[in-house]
Formats: structure tokens, C-alpha cells, sequence
């Protein structure tokens, strides 16, 4: 599509256009001024190993080995699976349907930091205002400790058999994330731009029908015939006699006895028919 022939189109078109671009500018100035904002709160924690009582502490205090050292997350070969099972955990649906009748944010994340390795985890509140977010923020480490030393419970684990947890930053302020405003202003002017084109559409429309209508005022009163005379059934205007046409003097007409006389001129008498029976009778009257 030629960029030049949508210019000219549009600009044809102005009247209608030019109240759609503007209502667009002033809905998309409104939203990202005036509409909803979201802030974001964030805070991490670290996840320790536990320390495993040595033997040198076991043969001082054989107390030691009557500890329940049962925690699945200590056999596994990955010592990362307590992270993933961690963040899977915060990031369920219950863990929103918390929150969220809690009164807090249900938009948030909880990821592993540092590149993605090591047993950092990170967590980020969002929320309508700066207080709903830091206290989204919040509500999500105490579930983050809470859920670490639940799973790890539950063959009955001594706490010396632990993964614990350690607050690396908390969430003492919220930042604005200006790009939900952004995207709702891009939004907008995308529904503008389908607007324009319903616009040009509608003028096109509109601008046809005019066209149409003054064509069909300026057209004959024939207009409805074929231009050459000929109608349904191979006939022509031409061929279609007139019932209402006069004999022309001197041609021959047909009367109702079946006869044919020749057609008089307005000079001359007319001859009038008497009945057979009146004729005789007058003859035998005659002396």
C-alpha cells in the first residue's frame, strides 16, 4: 500500500477523521496520566544449608545421634531441589488466593536471583499503591518461611536438619512501574487506529450514496428501458402496435360485418346502412 494514497485518503476524508485522532490523543493522555498505577516492591532472601552434627560432635554428645535427621531434601543429589520446590510452592494458586483475600496484591513473581543460580530467591510485590505492595512483598517471605520449614518437616525432622532461611534485603520502598501505563496507552491508540479506518469507511459509504442518489436524480424517465429499444420477448418498442393510434385517410378499415371499406375524408357524407327488411318495405310503399 502506497504510504502517499492513505495520506491523501485520510486527508479526503478529514471531517471524519480528525475527531477520531483527536479523541484518541485525549483518551491516551487521560490513561497515562490519570489512569491506574501499579508499584512494585521487592526483597530477597538466601536459603542455608544446615549444619550436620560432625562425628568428633556426636561421640562427645551421643545425644546427637538419637536426632531424627529425616529430611528428603538432604538425600537428594541436586542440592538445589529445595529452591525449586520452594518457588513452585510460592508461586501456586493458593499462595494468590491468600493474598488476595488478604486484602494484598495477587500480581506478583518469585524467581531465583543472582543469574538465575545459586539459593538466592527473589520476590516482587506488586500493587495499587506503594503500602499494598511493600506488604505484598512481606506477606510473601513470612509464606517463603514458613513453607521452607513445612516441606522439610514432614517426615518429623530435627531442626538441626534444616534448611534455613536469611533475609538479604527487605522491601522498604516501592517504585512505579510505568509500564503498565505505557501499555495502556499503546492500547489505546490502537483501538484509535482501528477507529480511523472505521471512520474512512463510513465516509467512503457515505460519500458513494451521495453519488448514487444525484445520479439517479439527473437520470431520463426512461431511464428504466434498454437504451436500444428492446424489451422481454425479442421485441422492439418500434414493433408494439398502438391501441390508441387513428386511421390515417385513405387506408382501409375493418368494420364489424367483416368487411373492409375504404377510410372517407372529413368532406365527404358518411353513407349510412338501413336494414334489409326497411329498404323493401319502403319500395312497396313507393307508387
Amino acid at each position: 500500500m502506497d504510504p502517499l494514497a492513505v495520506v491523501k485518503t485520510l486527508w479526503h476524508h478529514k471531517f471524519f477523521v480528525i475527531p477520531v485522532v483527536l479523541l484518541t490523543l485525549l483518551a491516551a493522555v487521560y490513561v497515562y496520566q490519570f489512569g491506574p498505577r501499579s508499584y512494585e516492591a521487592s526483597m530477597s532472601y538466601a536459603v542455608v544449608n544446615p549444619i550436620v552434627p560432625t562425628p568428633e560432635e556426636i561421640e562427645k554428645d551421643p545425644e546427637l545421634e538419637l536426632l531424627n535427621k529425616d529430611n528428603p531434601y538432604l538425600r537428594s543429589a541436586d542440592p538445589a531441589l529445595v529452591i525449586d520446590v520452594l518457588i513452585t510452592r510460592l508461586n501456586s494458586l493458593a499462595t494468590a488466593d491468600k493474598l488476595q483475600e488478604a486484602g494484598l496484591g495477587s500480581e506478583y513473581a518469585v524467581s531465583r536471583g543472582v543469574g538465575g543460580n545459586g539459593f538466592v530467591i527473589d520476590i516482587r510485590g506488586v500493587g495499587e499503591t506503594e503500602e499494598q505492595a511493600i506488604a505484598t512483598a512481606s506477606a510473601l517471605g513470612k509464606n517463603l518461611e514458613s513453607d521452607l520449614k513445612e516441606m522439610q518437616s514432614v517426615n518429623g525432622a530435627d531442626e538441626r536438619y534444616l534448611f534455613t532461611s536469611l533475609t538479604v534485603s527487605t522491601p522498604d520502598r516501592a517504585t512505579e512501574l510505568y509500564s503498565n501505563r505505557l501499555r495502556a496507552a499503546i492500547i489505546v491508540f490502537l483501538v484509535g487506529t482501528i477507529l480511523v479506518f472505521a471512520a474512512v469507511s463510513l465516509a467512503r459509504a457515505i460519500e458513494a450514496a451521495k453519488k448514487n442518489r444525484a445520479v439517479r436524480k439527473s437520470a431520463p424517465s426512461t431511464a428504466g428501458l434498454p437504451a436500444d429499444g428492446a424489451v422481454p420477448g425479442g421485441l422492439h418498442l418500434d414493433a408494439i402496435p398502438d391501441s390508441k393510434a387513428r386511421p390515417v385517410p385513405g387506408e382501409a378499415t375493418a368494420t364489424r360485418a367483416g368487411r373492409r371499406r375504404s377510410a372517407r375524408t372529413p368532406d365527404e357524407p358518411q353513407e349510412t346502412l338501413t336494414p334489409s327488411s326497411e329498404k323493401v318495405g319502403a319500395d312497396k310503399g313507393a307508387p
